[in-house]
Protein backbone atom coordinates (compact mmCIF):
# COMPACT_ATOMS: atom_id res chain seq x y z
CA UNK A 1 0.00 0.00 0.00
CA UNK A 2 1.15 3.71 -1.19
CA UNK A 3 2.00 5.63 1.56
CA UNK A 4 1.22 9.28 1.38
CA UNK A 5 2.71 12.08 2.55
CA UNK A 6 1.37 14.09 5.97
CA UNK A 7 -0.55 16.80 6.03
CA UNK A 8 -0.80 19.54 8.32
CA UNK A 9 -3.29 21.15 9.40
CA UNK A 10 -4.20 21.64 8.25
CA UNK A 11 -6.65 25.10 9.44
CA UNK A 12 -8.76 23.69 9.00
CA UNK A 13 -12.31 23.32 7.38
CA UNK A 14 -15.20 22.22 7.65
CA UNK A 15 -15.48 24.45 5.90
CA UNK A 16 -21.92 17.84 -0.77
CA UNK A 17 -23.98 17.92 -3.51
CA UNK A 18 -24.86 14.40 -4.25
CA UNK A 19 -23.11 12.10 -6.79
CA UNK A 20 -24.98 10.04 -8.96
CA UNK A 21 -28.38 8.52 -7.03
CA UNK A 22 -27.04 8.43 -4.16
CA UNK A 23 -28.77 10.18 -1.44
CA UNK A 24 -26.87 13.20 0.15
CA UNK A 25 -25.52 12.50 3.96
CA UNK A 26 -26.15 14.37 6.92
CA UNK A 27 -23.64 17.21 7.41
CA UNK A 28 -21.42 17.54 10.29
CA UNK A 29 -22.63 20.88 11.17
CA UNK A 30 -26.51 19.22 11.34
CA UNK A 31 -24.61 15.91 13.08
CA UNK A 32 -22.16 17.67 15.28
CA UNK A 33 -23.19 17.55 19.10
CA UNK A 34 -23.44 21.27 20.66
CA UNK A 35 -20.06 22.38 21.46
CA UNK A 36 -17.97 23.71 24.54
CA UNK A 37 -16.71 27.69 24.26
CA UNK A 38 -13.60 28.66 22.63
CA UNK A 39 -12.52 28.96 26.40
CA UNK A 40 -12.99 25.81 27.41
CA UNK A 41 -10.67 24.39 24.36
CA UNK A 42 -7.45 22.80 25.33
CA UNK A 43 -4.77 24.86 24.52
CA UNK A 44 -2.18 22.42 25.45
CA UNK A 45 -2.83 19.38 23.34
CA UNK A 46 0.26 17.99 21.64
CA UNK A 47 -0.16 17.98 17.84
CA UNK A 48 -0.25 15.15 15.74
CA UNK A 49 -0.05 14.90 12.04
CA UNK A 50 0.95 18.85 12.46
CA UNK A 51 2.30 20.91 9.21
CA UNK A 52 5.75 21.89 8.24
CA UNK A 53 4.08 25.78 9.58
CA UNK A 54 2.96 23.58 13.19
CA UNK A 55 6.14 23.52 14.76
CA UNK A 56 7.41 26.62 16.88
CA UNK A 57 9.46 28.73 15.18
CA UNK A 58 12.37 30.29 16.84
CA UNK A 59 13.91 33.34 16.02
CA UNK A 60 17.92 33.42 15.97
CA UNK A 61 19.88 33.60 19.36
CA UNK A 62 21.84 36.25 20.07
CA UNK A 63 24.44 34.83 23.29
CA UNK A 64 22.50 34.12 25.74
CA UNK A 65 19.63 35.65 24.79
CA UNK A 66 15.83 33.76 24.55
CA UNK A 67 14.30 33.65 21.37
CA UNK A 68 11.52 36.02 20.46
CA UNK A 69 8.02 34.54 20.71
CA UNK A 70 5.91 33.97 17.52
CA UNK A 71 3.82 36.75 16.49
CA UNK A 72 0.11 35.63 16.72
CA UNK A 73 -1.65 35.66 13.56
CA UNK A 74 -3.93 38.01 12.87
CA UNK A 75 -7.73 37.62 12.12
CA UNK A 76 -7.52 38.53 8.57
CA UNK A 77 -4.50 35.88 8.57
CA UNK A 78 -6.39 33.07 10.64
CA UNK A 79 -9.47 33.67 7.62
CA UNK A 80 -6.83 32.56 5.17
CA UNK A 81 -5.89 29.52 6.93
CA UNK A 82 -9.33 28.69 6.92
CA UNK A 83 -9.81 29.19 3.51
CA UNK A 84 -6.15 27.16 2.24
CA UNK A 85 -7.70 24.48 4.71
CA UNK A 86 -10.91 24.73 3.16
CA UNK A 87 -10.06 24.30 -0.44
CA UNK A 88 -7.72 21.93 -0.05
CA UNK A 89 -10.56 19.56 1.91
CA UNK A 90 -12.82 19.79 -0.89
CA UNK A 91 -10.16 18.94 -3.74
CA UNK A 92 -8.85 16.37 -2.27
CA UNK A 93 -12.76 15.42 -1.78
CA UNK A 94 -13.64 15.56 -5.34
CA UNK A 95 -10.66 13.71 -6.13
CA UNK A 96 -12.05 10.72 -3.92
CA UNK A 97 -15.24 11.35 -5.34
CA UNK A 98 -13.69 10.37 -9.30
CA UNK A 99 -12.05 7.69 -7.97
CA UNK A 100 -13.91 5.44 -5.34
CA UNK A 101 -16.68 3.29 -5.65
CA UNK A 102 -16.30 2.32 -2.14
CA UNK A 103 -19.93 3.53 -0.74
CA UNK A 104 -19.28 4.86 2.72
CA UNK A 105 -15.88 6.57 1.50
CA UNK A 106 -17.85 8.17 -0.89
CA UNK A 107 -20.62 9.38 1.78
CA UNK A 108 -17.91 10.47 4.23
CA UNK A 109 -15.79 12.49 0.64
CA UNK A 110 -19.28 14.22 -0.26
CA UNK A 111 -19.61 15.10 3.52
CA UNK A 112 -16.36 17.12 3.59
CA UNK A 113 -17.40 18.79 0.34
CA UNK A 114 -20.52 20.50 1.59
CA UNK A 115 -19.07 21.15 5.19
CA UNK A 116 -15.96 22.57 3.61
CA UNK A 117 -17.96 24.88 1.07
CA UNK A 118 -20.02 25.77 4.06
CA UNK A 119 -17.53 26.88 5.72
CA UNK A 120 -16.00 28.69 3.32
CA UNK A 121 -18.64 30.69 2.51
CA UNK A 122 -19.59 31.46 5.99
CA UNK A 123 -16.04 32.78 6.59
CA UNK A 124 -16.44 35.18 3.08
CA UNK A 125 -19.91 36.50 4.40
CA UNK A 126 -17.88 37.21 8.38
CA UNK A 127 -15.27 38.76 6.54
CA UNK A 128 -17.44 41.36 4.83
CA UNK A 129 -19.60 41.94 7.54
CA UNK A 130 -16.23 43.00 9.79
CA UNK A 131 -14.04 43.86 6.90
CA UNK A 132 -11.68 41.23 7.85
CA UNK A 133 -8.82 40.96 4.61
CA UNK A 134 -7.28 37.89 4.04
CA UNK A 135 -3.79 37.51 4.53
CA UNK A 136 -1.21 35.18 4.14
CA UNK A 137 1.14 34.37 6.92
CA UNK A 138 3.70 31.48 6.90
CA UNK A 139 1.43 28.92 8.24
CA UNK A 140 -1.01 29.42 5.34
CA UNK A 141 1.51 29.59 2.91
CA UNK A 142 3.29 26.56 4.61
CA UNK A 143 -0.47 24.59 4.55
CA UNK A 144 -0.91 25.73 0.73
CA UNK A 145 2.10 23.85 -0.37
CA UNK A 146 1.48 20.49 1.63
CA UNK A 147 -2.48 20.72 0.47
CA UNK A 148 -1.08 20.76 -3.04
CA UNK A 149 1.50 17.96 -2.37
CA UNK A 150 -0.99 15.89 -0.93
CA UNK A 151 -3.57 16.39 -3.57
CA UNK A 152 -0.55 15.25 -6.13
CA UNK A 153 0.15 12.79 -4.35
CA UNK A 154 -3.17 11.36 -4.57
CA UNK A 155 -3.66 11.79 -7.97
CA UNK A 156 -0.52 9.35 -8.57
CA UNK A 157 -2.84 6.18 -6.58
CA UNK A 158 -4.30 4.10 -8.76
CA UNK A 159 -8.28 3.88 -8.28
CA UNK A 160 -9.12 1.02 -6.06
CA UNK A 161 -8.27 -0.37 -1.96
CA UNK A 162 -4.95 1.23 -1.84
CA UNK A 163 -6.32 5.01 -2.68
CA UNK A 164 -9.23 4.25 -0.66
CA UNK A 165 -6.61 3.08 1.96
CA UNK A 166 -4.53 5.84 1.46
CA UNK A 167 -7.20 8.59 0.93
CA UNK A 168 -8.54 7.85 4.36
CA UNK A 169 -5.68 7.60 6.35
CA UNK A 170 -4.49 11.00 4.67
CA UNK A 171 -8.10 12.83 5.78
CA UNK A 172 -7.37 11.16 9.70
CA UNK A 173 -4.20 12.93 9.70
CA UNK A 174 -5.26 16.02 8.43
CA UNK A 175 -8.55 16.42 10.39
CA UNK A 176 -6.36 15.67 13.84
CA UNK A 177 -4.01 18.56 12.37
CA UNK A 178 -6.77 20.81 11.95
CA UNK A 179 -8.35 19.96 15.25
CA UNK A 180 -5.21 20.83 16.98
CA UNK A 181 -4.43 23.64 14.96
CA UNK A 182 -8.07 24.91 16.08
CA UNK A 183 -7.64 24.10 19.83
CA UNK A 184 -4.34 25.74 20.25
CA UNK A 185 -3.63 28.61 17.90
CA UNK A 186 -6.88 29.32 15.54
CA UNK A 187 -9.97 29.39 18.59
CA UNK A 188 -7.56 30.94 21.13
CA UNK A 189 -6.40 33.76 19.05
CA UNK A 190 -9.30 34.98 17.28
CA UNK A 191 -10.34 38.47 18.75
CA UNK A 192 -13.35 38.77 16.87
CA UNK A 193 -16.30 37.62 18.72
CA UNK A 194 -17.94 36.37 15.42
CA UNK A 195 -14.56 34.75 13.85
CA UNK A 196 -14.20 33.31 17.56
CA UNK A 197 -17.76 31.46 17.48
CA UNK A 198 -17.36 30.23 13.55
CA UNK A 199 -14.27 28.85 14.41
CA UNK A 200 -16.07 26.66 17.16
CA UNK A 201 -18.97 25.76 15.02
CA UNK A 202 -15.97 24.37 12.79
CA UNK A 203 -14.25 22.58 15.46
CA UNK A 204 -17.75 20.43 15.93
CA UNK A 205 -17.77 19.39 11.71
CA UNK A 206 -13.91 18.78 11.51
CA UNK A 207 -14.28 16.37 14.92
CA UNK A 208 -17.24 14.66 13.41
CA UNK A 209 -15.24 14.60 10.58
CA UNK A 210 -12.47 12.51 12.39
CA UNK A 211 -14.82 9.94 13.95
CA UNK A 212 -15.92 8.96 10.48
CA UNK A 213 -12.63 8.81 8.89
CA UNK A 214 -11.36 6.85 11.60
CA UNK A 215 -14.23 4.01 11.97
CA UNK A 216 -14.24 3.91 8.44
CA UNK A 217 -10.02 3.41 8.83
CA UNK A 218 -10.59 0.53 10.70
CA UNK A 219 -12.28 -1.63 7.93
CA UNK A 220 -10.26 -0.84 4.88
CA UNK A 221 -6.82 -1.97 6.70
CA UNK A 222 -6.38 -5.55 5.67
Amino acid sequence: MKTTNCIALSVAMVLVAACGHEEPPKTAYQAAPPTPPAEALSATTPMVGSTSADAPREGPRVGNAEAQPVTPMTDGQILEMTHVANLGEIEKAKLALSKTTNPRLRSVAQMVVQDHSQADDKAMVLGKKWNLERGPSAASESLEADEQHAAQTLRGVEAGRDFDADYIAMQVREHQALLDSLDQKLVVGATNPDLKAYLVQVRAAVASHLRLERDLQGNLQP
